[in-house]
């Protein structure tokens, strides 16, 4: 399989004053699966408001506080409140293009106009 049988997982929990507490119960997996000159992220996201927009995308600071730097994919929730979210891009790319690592959040909202981060990444940030 090559390249495409890379996959990096990751996982989203509910921030607790700002910061990612190591959880029993992890909200969202994320998988970003490296395909060469694209990537293929697919997040399973839960526990989130019933049929509500939601943005994932990357932020500068481990809180998820600031900018987007870029919001990758918007969705909508099922009535449970869950989502399978999939989005094809240069992710990788992107990550390395900047100096700083980046950190996978869901804020509530569109692109445009949004909330604080409502899940943000466990683990290290991406590069």
């Amino acid at each position: 399989m090559g390249k495409a049988g890379n996959a990096t997982h990751l996982s989203l929990v509910v921030p607790v004053h700002g910061k990612a507490i190591n959880v029993t119960t992890v909200p969202t997996n994320v998988a970003l699966f490296d395909q060469g000159l694209v990537d293929v992220l697919q997040a399973a996201v839960t526990g989130l408001q019933p049929k509500h927009p939601y943005v994932l995308a990357l932020s500068r600071n481990p809180d998820g506080s600031g900018p987007l730097v870029p919001p990758l994919v918007q969705f909508k929730t099922w009535p449970a409140g869950s989502a399978v979210v999939n989005t094809i891009g240069p992710i990788r790319q992107i990550l390395q293009e900047g100096i700083p690592p980046r950190y996978l959040v869901i804020v509530p909202g569109t692109a445009a106009e949004h909330g604080p981060p409502v899940q943000i990444q466990l683990s290290n940030g991406l590069r």
